[in-house]
């Protein structure tokens, strides 16, 4: 059974955070539903019962995704974004079988997106109740013009219940202890939640790129950050647009022009599609870089595809942006509200935007890529092995980590003992395998501090061998009996045959033809400074 792992102590302490900020709103969210429920309505105006629906839809599906939310914010569940993981050449390079395994790895980070429902649902879950309690006179007709955000940057507005509550309740059986909580604190801290959300969102995705190339991871931040912006105001315009339009707050002869007058559960929908269809556009920036990185040469199909997806995403949510930008302009002209106006030029701005992004995008062939770390380099038994993509190839025992070095200490430690003054080997034990692998080329190399002797450089590095592996040999004599016997042996084992393929015979030759020419060098400037040392002792 595979152990799951931590990611990180800052992902700890990030779940916990997440799910206490979300308990509280959960427990305060259900209060003022029941509050809600208990209200009495007037009589000349329908029951909300679908507003109400609406509202405990949202908070139970919110704490259905809390218990889902906790196991992958925590550990690895193989979702690079999730992880907190970077794509590195040798991943760009590996490309599995199993579609579905690929698109689990490259996928919405699946914490910051139940994170990002979660409290996108709690946010709107009061958007139509509270607007049609302002229709009815329930609540003061002066937060018509109020939003969430008049709230968070306006903390000396009361918060008292008396406010939100019309003098036609205080003679209702409503029990008075129901408004003990805050609505306004309620609202903020809903708001906040989903700032820190849309936030953890600005980071996730594009950091899995920040390796290859942080241009690309940058641009890529920008655009989920123009998402997260739009996801703000569209939702304080949605606020004025349904307590002041949908819900027939304006006299009819002011409502000439608007296409959606009186329809609020339209707009409400509406409103939906639109968030949804923006936040699914930001994969197709993943999809894009995946491909384009992975691709040794440019192939138009398969980078154009990305962004054909982006542009026809983009065409989609600015159809459903139409009809809710032309009444918040119209709404703009005739309440003058700042936000409406800040809002309509950006719904227009973000388009242009995106557009620009995706046509820049699909016009650069070149990037400029950094492979940091590529082949990470291993250690066997005091060797130093980093394996360059040929190496790889060439060397399947070093790569798939055979432990075919241990069997050579084995016979190291046998002629040792029983041939201290021959230290004639077999073919396939020649002593600069024991030496240190070059960082470069692989190649191995004698360290200069050695004499050239042969014998006394085997010597010394087969003593260096056994010095390190006898301690461990020996603690694992008593439970290994058959081994034991086997290394008082006289007779060397026979290491298994192994069968090379043509590749790895040439790359053998060409090692063994750059080793001998490094031991002739060696040789001659060795002879050269003995020659020099006798002229000079003659002299």
């Amino acid at each position: 059974m595979a152990r799951v792992k931590l990611i990180s102590l800052s992902r700890l302490w990030y779940t916990i955070i997440v799910v206490l900020i979300h308990l509280i709103l959960i427990y305060y969210g259900i209060k003022q539903c029941y509050f809600n429920d208990r209200l009495l309505w007037p009589k000349s105006s329908p029951s909300p019962k679908l507003e109400l629906l609406i509202q405990k839809i949202c908070l139970l599906t919110s704490l259905v995704l809390l218990f889902v939310f906790i196991y992958p914010s925590l550990f690895h569940i193989g979702n690079y974004a999730n992880d907190h993981q970077q794509l590195t050449k040798a991943d760009l390079k590996y490309s599995g079988n199993d579609i579905f395994a690929r698109l689990w790895q490259h996928s919405f980070s699946l914490s910051s997106t139940l994170h990002l429902i979660m409290s996108f649902l709690i946010l709107i879950s009061t958007v139509l109740i509270h607007s049609k309690q302002i229709m009815v006179g329930i609540k003061d007709a002066a937060l018509l013009w109020r939003t969430d955000y008049d709230l968070l940057f306006d903390w000396s507005i009361s918060s008292s219940p008396s406010m939100f509550v019309s003098k036609r309740l205080t003679f209702s059986s409503v029990n008075s202890s129901s408004l003990s909580f805050s609505v306004d604190s309620y609202s903020r801290l809903s708001l906040l939640n989903f700032l820190f959300a849309s936030f953890v969102c600005i980071l996730r995705e594009p950091f899995v790129f920040w390796s290859i190339s942080r241009v690309f991871s940058i641009l890529y931040s920008f655009a989920i950050a123009l998402n997260v912006l739009q996801w703000c105001l569209m939702y304080g315009a949605l606020q004025l647009l349904l307590k002041n339009l949908c819900f027939n707050t304006i006299e009819s002869r002011h409502n000439i022009g608007y296409l959606l007058s009186n329809q609020p559960y339209t707009t409400f929908f509406l409103y939906l599609l639109l968030e949804f269809l923006v936040y699914i556009s930001s994969i197709t920036f993943y999809y894009y870089a995946y491909n384009r990185f992975k691709s040794s040469s440019y192939d138009r199909c398969s980078n154009y595809c990305p962004s054909l997806i982006g542009i026809i995403l983009l065409l989609l949510y600015t159809a459903c942006k139409m009809p809710l930008v032309h009444d918040i302009f119209l709404l703009y002209i005739q309440t003058r509200v700042r936000l409406l106006f800040l809002t309509f030029i950006f719904e227009i701005v973000h388009v242009l935007l995106i557009l620009s992004l995706w046509i820049f995008l699909t016009t650069k062939l070149n990037w400029n890529i950094d492979y940091q770390d590529d082949y990470p380099s291993k250690v066997y038994h005091g060797l130093n092995v980093q394996n360059t993509p040929g190496q790889a190839k060439s060397l399947p025992e070093l790569n798939k980590e055979k432990p075919y070095e241990k069997i050579r200490i084995f016979q190291s430690e046998i002629y040792y003992h029983n041939h201290p003054k021959n230290w004639s080997l077999p073919l396939n034990q020649h002593p600069s395998m024991m030496a240190a692998f070059d960082h470069h080329d692989d190649i191995i190399t004698r360290s200069p501090s050695y004499p050239i002797n042969p014998n006394y450089h085997n010597e010394i590095q087969y003593r260096n061998a056994i010095r390190r592996t006898l301690t461990n040999l020996n603690n694992s004599q008593q439970q290994q009996q058959t081994k034991a016997v086997f290394l008082r042996s006289n007779t060397p084992p026979t290491p298994p045959v192994k069968r090379f393929t043509k590749e790895q015979v040439e790359a053998a030759r060409l090692r063994a033809k750059q080793l001998i020419l490094q031991q002739q060098k060696a040789m001659e400037y060795t002879q050269q400074r003995h020659s020099a040392a006798l002229l000079i002792s003659q002299v």
